[in-house]
């Protein structure tokens, strides 16, 4: 024996979505080790690195607990799929650490931490604001989405990102300056130690300390054109790297592109259950037997007509014979009408009394009569309990859709009914099937799913111009986009996943996500000065960018790594979805963008353009800066002067860690 209930299915699906929370813990364990590792100064410092590893991911932790508290304040309900959120923001809000850390270690060492301060949030701050918005919008657009879990998560998922950009900028970077005077505190200590050692007596010390950016006056130089952020430029410059590229691009986008074609628009309830769960024989059953051997049909008349009249109950009757004869009905014999029975039997009783006392009479006899048909009907009665007419009354009918039963046909089906019921649409009639509400969704998801895949564009477009007003910084990174989200899309499909509601949502995130990996590359690529060839820009962007944008990457992948333990389809699409937008973005950030914006540059000058035309800052430098061979050297040591009488000594004193 089987049971089967709404309330059994939320039951489920509410068990399907805490089946994530036990592995929350592994994810962030993972992450919290994974900072700790890629964290290191130049000499290693075990508290700066715990300190660093546990702090940086509280501020994700505290957004997920705020959104979660003020959300359930306000009144807003709970769905189970909200609990996959968690794992998006711990994803979200590393990322913005790995970028402002490597900004912080860049800073002038010799500036004050003020200032420190300030330029880590001139350089982070574009990038990191650039990406929160576009997830922000990304999943604000979705909260206007019809089916009501998509809509919650969405905005769940907004809210938890807007909170977590608050707390990146002002906890975690409290949590850095912290952090900074901690450890000056101790590299003055030690430095002192050493410089009584080398000298012996205390003299007058005067110290300049080397940089990463020692050189960050007026007119910072490019990278080193011998390194191998250089060398890497060049090779993707040269024109047989760009046509193997075009050729691997091609073949990406056509394998994208069947994906899409191909994918198949399909809901199924045992996508919103555990793989053991009892419901599971339930939905074997209506696909083995109901569905193909027949499944009942409600149809409501809410308004119908005054049934005494003759007419009206042949118009009636017809409505109900529109209904037998449509393809896949079972017919006459599966029809159950009160109003054919009333009629056959109402010769039996008198007929003095007119329709309504007939029918009265007959409603009210148990043995014979229709007394098993009052559930079906809604009367009109005088205070007397006199009946005055039908106010609303129902039918059955059945189907059966045999080798035929599929999502299109059920679709087809259901288009069917409702247009006879829109035929009749002053008699009000309703239709209603077990698998209606499905049906709605499968019939709007995909002119949903695309309009909101173009909003959602045009809205990450609009939000790249407004940190990055560069043409071609623009176009190229709206390209990158545009290629991953496709991939993401296509390639879900060839990975066996169908698009439905929860499909719908992983598109919208992967959209957000997706500018990651091309707001900050072509971001740091725009703000260099257009006097630099593309190579040394481009150069440039990579040394600044590439190394966090791997450790954001790699953090997200760990996240969603111990959901793979979960066999739950939901969370799988989630899983493959983060998946292929991460390795996607990466590949397109770190190789396909980075080509594209060197052949743009390579256009734009042979058009006689420049790559980005905007306005380059200038910065005052400041007395007594030393300045270096490359404005991104970085040493080991730090420079003292020592004064000895009339006479100055240079000294080089190793350091315990790293300036940054």
């Amino acid at each position: 024996m089987t049971l089967n209930s709404d309330a059994m299915i939320a039951r489920e699906v509410r068990t399907n979505g805490l089946s994530c929370v036990p592995y929350f813990g592994a994810s962030v364990i993972a992450v919290v080790l994974f900072i700790f590792a890629t964290n290191q100064r130049e000499h290693f410092v075990m508290s700066h690195n715990i300190v660093m590893a546990i702090l940086g991911i509280a501020g994700p932790l505290m957004a997920v607990g705020t959104t979660f508290g003020f959300l359930f304040l306000f009144g807003f309900p709970f769905n189970s799929i909200t609990l996959v959120m968690p794992f998006l923001i711990i994803g979200v809000g590393c990322d913005d650490v790995f970028i402002i850390i490597h900004a912080m270690r860049k800073t002038d060492k010799r500036e004050s931490l003020e200032n420190q301060i300030a330029e880590t949030m001139e350089e982070a701050g574009p990038s990191i604001t650039v990406t929160s918005a576009t997830n922000i919008l990304s999943f604000a657009i979705g909260i206007a989405t019809p089916t009501p879990a998509i809509s919650l998560f969405c905005l769940y998922t907004c809210i938890a990102v807007a909170v977590d950009f608050v707390y990146q900028l002002t906890f975690f970077v409290a949590v850095l300056v912290f952090e900074e005077k901690r450890l000056e505190a101790m590299r003055l200590s030690k430095k002192q130690e050493k410089v009584e050692e080398a000298l012996g007596a205390p003299k007058q010390v005067l110290s300049i300390q080397n940089s990463i950016r020692s050189t960050a006056g007026a007119h910072p130089l490019p990278a080193n054109p011998d390194g191998i952020v250089s060398r890497y430029c060049r090779f993707l410059k040269d024109w047989r790297t760009r046509v193997a590229l075009l050729l691997i691009l091609s073949g990406y986008w056509t394998a994208s592109y069947y994906g899409c074609k191909t994918m198949e628009i399909k809901m199924d309830t045992t996508n919103l259950i555990m793989k053991d769960s009892p419901l599971n024989n339930i939905a074997w059953i209506y696909e083995r037997f109901l569905w193909s051997e027949g499944q009942l049909v409600l149809v409501f008349v809410n308004n119908p007509p005054d049934l005494a009249n003759e007419h009206n109950q042949h118009e009636v009757l017809e409505l109900v014979r529109r209904f037998e004869t449509l393809p896949y009905s079972m017919g006459r014999n599966s029809t159950s009408i009160w109003l054919r029975s009333f009629l056959y039997q109402s010769s039996l009783y008198h007929n003095t009394k007119g329709f309504n006392g007939l029918l009265q009479e007959w409603l009210d006899d148990s043995e014979g009569g229709g007394a098993r048909w009052n559930d079906m009907l809604r009367l009109k009665k005088a205070e007397n309990g006199t009946i005055l007419g039908v106010d609303k009354f129902m039918f059955a009918t059945a189907c059966a859709m045999g080798d035929d039963a599929n999502w299109a046909t059920r679709e087809k089906l259901q288009k069917q009914w409702r247009g006879v019921a829109h035929e009749y649409a002053h008699f009000n009639v309703t239709v209603f099937q077990s698998y209606s509400f499905y049906i709605d969704q499968l019939d709007s998801i995909g002119g949903t799913t695309m309009s909101t895949v173009i909003w959602a564009a045009i809205t990450m477009d609009l939000a790249c111009l407004l940190m990055i007003p560069g043409i071609n910084s623009i176009l190229t990174s709206t390209i990158a986009m545009m290629s991953i989200n496709v991939g993401v899309f296509g390639l879900l499909s060839v990975w066996n996943v169908n698009l439905d509601p929860i499909t719908m949502c992983t598109t919208l995130m992967s959209i957000g996500f997706s500018v990651d990996f091309t707001a900050h590359i072509s971001y740091h690529y725009y703000r260099n000065p257009t006097s630099w060839t593309t190579d040394e820009r481009l150069a440039d962007a990579l040394k600044s960018i590439g190394w966090p944008m791997i450790q954001a990457a790699t953090s997200t992948v760990l996240c969603i790594v111990p959901l793979m333990f979960n066999s739950s389809y939901m969370v799988w699409v989630f899983v493959k979805t983060i998946l292929l937008v991460t390795v996607l973005g990466i590949l397109h950030g770190i190789i396909f963008l980075p080509a594209l914006l060197l052949t743009s540059g390579d256009l734009s000058r042979l058009f006689g353009g420049s790559s980005d035309s905007k306005i380059q800052p200038e910065k005052k430098e400041k007395l007594g800066e030393i300045s270096q061979a490359s404005s991104f050297s970085s040493t080991n040591s730090e420079t003292v002067l020592v004064k000895k009488d009339d006479s100055t000594e240079l000294k080089t004193i190793p350091q315990e860690r790293g300036s940054g």
